[in-house]
């Protein structure tokens, strides 16, 4: 649902400010003139173009918003799709692999947010927009779903690794815990609790009108200061951050070195124990070793690439944000988050050989399939035809 564009009065239209929290930019103020039931007159947002600092600040930009970030987004999709398909595979089955499903299922969407992420950076950091929906639609939805599909990826990705800690540290109780039909339910609760908490950023900003020097009534996003300035929900965007970033960070760490520590004495004993190993056992031990190598390489790559997201995060709104070392740190942090979700195919196709021997079956059939058949024979002809005589 929708909401209405404001009508501006004088008295409201001639001093209104707006702050673009998502992307850390400074705070802009725009004024307006015109009488009562009048939309309010667009002032120009930007008035140091000539300055050195804003012109590097926006090359900055666009080398990595407008050249890193697109590159990084098409891998990702391409890989967490490529996920998808082998993870849904009926040799691919165990608790594990319903987690590495939720969390492909997730990075996915947190990188299809990107897009328009990168959008209005590099071309509507005014935040004018002609149709009033597009306005609503990055007014409303997108830091609500960015953020709520970040947040899923993260609980799944900590789900996975308990998972493999009960399983490895605990083996008695796996069974009991870690079975795939509670797995089933925790994907399932995982999405719907992390939108409900996401659920105010619904509601931190509107849309209003105001007309542009070109005489064109326009929308722009403007910040809900009832919400923004209010002390619960600066609490909340605290609190949040520490439950679904920091907390999350340190508890991968701590569950990641009691797994590697306990495998590696559970190898040992098992050496010790066993003069016989039957090819039976010698493939569990196998498979047990790639899941744990995988989940320490995801973990790993999780650690280097959130770590900077979250001193942005407690960073943000410090004065010295404007500078330019800021922005820099600011495009490093948001492009190595978006690595974090975009190299999971990766990972895994390094880390596991399941993976790696499902993923090639799957590629065979595809192309012995008819419609894989016709797909190769029309790029072969194709390039044939390209071919200069």
């Amino acid at each position: 649902m929708g909401v209405i564009p404001t009508v501006l009065t004088y008295a409201e239209a001639t001093n209104l400010t707006f702050i673009d929290l998502w992307n850390g930019e400074e705070e802009r103020t725009w004024t307006g003139r015109g009488g009562q039931g009048q939309v309010a007159e667009c002032e120009p947002l930007y008035t140091n173009l000539s300055d050195p600092t804003a012109a590097t600040a926006r090359q900055v930009k666009y080398v990595a918003y407008g050249v890193v970030l697109p590159v990084l987004v098409c891998a990702g999709v391409l890989g967490d799709v490529l996920n998808l398909v082998v993870l849904t595979r009926p040799n691919m089955t165990g608790a594990a692999y319903i987690y590495m499903r939720g969390y492909a299922a997730a990075s996915l969407f947190a990188l299809l947010c990107a897009i328009p992420f990168s959008y209005h950076v590099l071309t509507h950091e005014a935040g004018r927009w002609s149709n009033y929906y597009v306005a609503a639609f990055h007014a409303h939805i997108v830091l609500y779903f960015g953020n709520s599909c970040i947040g899923i990826g993260v609980v799944m990705l900590l789900a996975l690794t308990v998972e493999r800690f009960v399983s490895v540290c605990y083996p008695a109780q796996a069974r009991t815990l870690c079975g795939s039909t509670r797995a089933h339910v925790t994907v399932a609760v995982i999405p719907v609790a992390a939108f409900l908490l996401n659920s105010p950023y619904l509601f931190l900003a509107h849309v209003a009108a105001c007309t542009s020097e070109a005489g064109v009534v326009v929308h722009v996003k403007e910040q809900s200061r009832w919400l923004l300035e209010s002390v619960w929900f600066q609490v909340y965007k605290w609190v949040l951050e520490v439950m679904l970033k920091l907390v999350p960070t340190l508890v991968l760490v701590y569950l990641n070195v009691r797994i590697i520590r306990t495998y590696k004495a559970v190898c040992e004993k098992r050496r010790k124990m066993t003069k016989k190993v039957s090819g039976e056992q010698r493939r569990q031990y196998a498979e047990e070793s790639r899941l744990m190598f995988l989940l320490g390489g995801t973990s790993t790559l999780f650690f280097v690439c959130m770590t900077p997201m979250i001193g942005l995060s407690l960073t943000i709104h410090q004065r010295w944000k404007h500078s330019l070392q800021f922005q820099i740190f600011r495009a490093m942090a948001n492009v190595l988050e978006v690595t974090n979700f975009a190299a999971t195919f990766y990972i895994y196709c390094v880390f596991s050989k399941d993976f790696r021997d499902t993923f090639l079956r799957t590629l065979r059939r595809a192309k012995e399939s008819p419609v894989g058949m016709s797909f190769l024979g029309s790029v072969s002809g194709l390039r044939d035809a390209i071919k200069a005589p």
